[in-house]
């Protein structure tokens, strides 16, 4: 067992929900805290609360506009940062259905009560493999948050 599964079994046993995982790790790779921004992604726990899309795949949807989407007035968007979403949900909506059972917290946890710590584990470290995949491939350093980029 890797770091980042001990680390995601961790989260997941203080009651963080997948999106909220991904959010702290990917805040954890840059240095930084924002436990405000944890707090609202409970929004997309078990598929926005009635079992819709996954939260692992919204969050991980999150994770990558944090490094590539536009914050303010004064921020551009990466110009690569709808194909980086693009290529996540392909993966995902390719994965999913035949790795975990669906695309939807309801077709992959039964009940849709919370969270099933192996499979959603499962999901979580493929999803955060994935991100950071694609983050790599499109140039961006995820210890590296977008205000400290230079481009």
């Amino acid at each position: 067992m890797d770091d980042t599964v001990l680390r995601i079994m961790q989260l997941g046993s203080q009651g963080l929900c997948c999106s909220q995982i991904l959010m702290k790790l990917a805040l954890e790779d840059m240095g930084e805290e924002n436990v405000a921004l944890v707090r609202s992604m409970s929004g997309l726990c078990n598929g926005l609360g009635a079992g819709e899309m996954c939260g692992a795949a919204s969050g991980a949807a999150c994770v990558i506009a944090l490094y590539a989407a536009k914050g303010d007035g004064s921020e551009e968007e990466s110009p690569d940062y709808k194909l980086m979403l693009a290529d996540f949900t392909a993966w995902f909506t390719g994965a999913a259905p035949g790795r975990w059972g669906g695309i939807r917290c309801d077709e992959i946890i039964s009940g849709a009560a919370a969270m099933e710590m192996q499979k959603c584990g499962d999901i979580i470290t493929a999803s955060r493999n994935r991100v950071l995949e694609i983050l790599t491939a499109y140039g961006f350093d995820p210890s590296v948050s977008k205000e400290l980029r230079h481009d």
